[in-house]
């Protein structure tokens, strides 16, 4: 799948971690670690009752952060190492990288 930007790619990885929430959560949280072309994903959420449920089994995550992590590569530091990203209900979301 080609993204014609980071933007693009976050709103794919966006809708693909919504539709495996339970109805009426908060926020997921998604703990993304990247080794060559493995990606390793943790990923939960803050349900409507404030409790934390892990999500698994989310389609084309692992793509989707692999192809994030080419997107906002730069050639001095290659492809990040990790990215904590975080979505809210509102649709507002915010990602950190280590490289």
């Amino acid at each position: 799948m080609n993204f014609k930007d980071q933007v693009d790619c976050y709103q794919a990885i966006g809708a693909v971690l919504a539709s495996k929430a339970p109805a009426g959560w908060r926020e997921i949280e998604a703990a993304i670690t990247l080794s060559d072309a493995r990606v390793d994903a943790v990923v939960s959420c803050t349900t409507a009752s404030g409790q934390r449920e892990y999500l698994t089994g989310v389609p084309m995550l692992a793509r989707h952060f692999y192809e994030l992590a080419r997107l906002v590569s730069t050639e001095d530091k290659g492809l990040y190492k990790t990215c904590d990203f975080k979505l809210l209900a509102s649709g507002k979301y915010e990602s950190n990288f280590a490289y």
